[in-house]
């Protein structure tokens, strides 16, 4: 397996992989708003049937925001696109978003996604930034586990965050 940028002739093969999750779990918000204050929880609930989800980000969109990308990996192993990752450097903020991390159905739960965040954390160490950014969909229970197990921590949320009005869940880290 070769991590390496991606190319211009990688993006069709990129934008061609299943980019979709099966997940019988979730996260759901609540928030309250009593006296002055609000308080927002999230907790992992059981959903009443599996689901497959859908990617937040689709077609032209998809596309479009690699074109802004400061960071584009692939993990490819011979002709074929195993997983890719794109960020954006926020200097300002010091911060590395990790905007997608997509890993082929097939080559799931083999250390691929694991890779390609290290790598992006390697790159965000050399451009000198200090946090290390994931958002994910709350819907996504697959990618919220990896982040955890990947020792990124729950930093924040954003509502209405996709087209889909999904919740993105922010998980980071330092980078040191």
């Amino acid at each position: 397996m070769l991590i390496r940028k991606a190319r211009p002739e990688d993006w069709e093969t990129c934008a061609s992989l299943d980019h979709s999750i099966a997940t019988d779990r979730a996260w759901r918000m609540q928030e309250q708003e009593q006296e002055g204050s609000i308080t927002v929880a999230f907790q992992s609930i059981c959903l009443p049937r599996p689901v497959k989800v859908r990617y937040p980000r689709q077609d032209k969109e998809l596309t479009a925001g690699w074109a802004n990308c400061d960071l584009f990996l692939i993990n490819r192993q011979d002709r074929a696109v195993l997983g890719y990752v794109t960020a954006r450097a926020l200097p300002g903020n010091g911060l590395a978003w990790v905007q997608d991390l997509v890993v082929d159905p097939a080559w799931r739960r083999r250390g691929i996604g694991s890779k390609l965040l290290s790598e992006a954390t390697a790159w965000a160490s050399r451009k000198h930034l200090h946090r290390l950014v994931v958002e994910v969909q709350t819907s996504n229970f697959p990618g919220i586990s990896f982040c955890r197990s990947q020792g990124l921590t729950f930093c924040g949320y954003h509502d209405w965050y996709w087209r889909s009005q999904d919740i993105a869940l922010l998980f980071g880290q330092t980078v040191r």
